[in-house]
């Protein structure tokens, strides 16, 4: 069984140094208790981050044959091939020039082909497919010594709330805790906009025990609220949830899109009580 490495980590949202030394036998208490806030999104996360008193962190979305995307702490890279295609080889050249770029620049947080088993990614291959090409690039990345990155599984939290016999369920898309550092999923209140509300915490609980199970820490790789009067209560539960349980999150970052998924949600915060929501999130975790 691979062994996770030892990181030195340089720690965002926080700004705190800590060494990790993490096996797939070992638990939550061995990992830093600190939690990076951040936004993803498009070109409306600078705003955010500046309203927010620019101590949030960047996630981004880049493609694999694309120009790396160094600058940012948590990165989701995307392939333009099939699953298979990057399992065999054959575009190890593109692999290569991610892990030199990411090497050796502080801890990176980095996920391959999120949301496999989502319908717009199920051309790519089976989730057999994914898992042996999630598995590649990552040994690839080890190849050329870029161990400094912390490596996310992130997939939908949805997938945990299907039956498990579906083809869609997320256990069977895991590539094991021996290539996994971080689990990660998403958190939507689409009330308002098509859906009832929903609590962060309600959003994330199935996903949330399959990572406490693995002995994982959970990263919300998204989470956002639609646009109605209580936006701002909902981002200060959401804040208190991971404040109580700090040691078994790695980061959360808002999606700050402008671009309404079906039309109808509106996730851009617009608020000073909504931007103070976030900012304490980040000053509690």
């Amino acid at each position: 069984m691979r062994t996770r490495r030892t990181i030195t980590r340089a720690v965002g949202a926080g700004a705190v140094a800590a060494v990790l030394c993490v096996s797939a036998a070992q638990g939550l208490d061995s990992i830093p208790k600190n939690i990076i806030v951040g936004a993803s999104g498009g070109d409306e996360v600078n705003k955010l981050r500046s309203d927010a008193g620019g101590k949030l962190a960047a996630h981004a979305y880049g493609k694999l044959s694309g120009r790396p995307i160094d600058d940012v702490r948590f990165v989701n890279i995307e392939p333009t091939v099939s699953w298979s295609e990057v399992a065999s080889g054959r575009v190890d050249s593109q692999i290569v020039r991610w892990a030199e770029a990411l090497k050796g620049r502080h801890i990176k947080m980095v996920s391959f082909s999120h949301e496999p088993m989502a319908k717009q990614n199920i051309h790519l291959g089976s989730a057999h497919e994914f898992v042996d090409a999630f598995r590649h690039v990552e040994t690839v990345f080890d190849q050329h010594g870029a161990d400094n990155v912390e490596w996310v599984w992130n997939v939908t939290s949805d997938s945990f709330r299907i039956p498990s016999s579906r083809d869609q369920y997320g256990a069977k898309w895991y590539p094991g805790d021996a290539f996994v550092d971080d689990v990660a999923g998403e958190a939507y209140n689409r009330a308002g906009c098509g859906q009832s509300e929903v609590s962060f915490a309600d959003k994330i609980k199935d996903i949330h025990a399959f990572a406490r199970a693995h002995h994982k820490r959970m990263v919300v790789a998204e989470f956002a609220s639609n646009r109605y009067s209580g936006r701002a209560a909902w981002l200060q539960a959401a804040a208190r949830y991971l404040t109580a349980h700090k040691s078994e999150f790695r980061g959360a970052f808002y999606y700050q899109s402008t671009t309404h998924h079906g039309g109808v949600c509106d996730w851009a915060l617009n608020s000073k009580a909504e931007y103070d929501a976030i900012k304490t999130m980040a000053r509690a975790v």
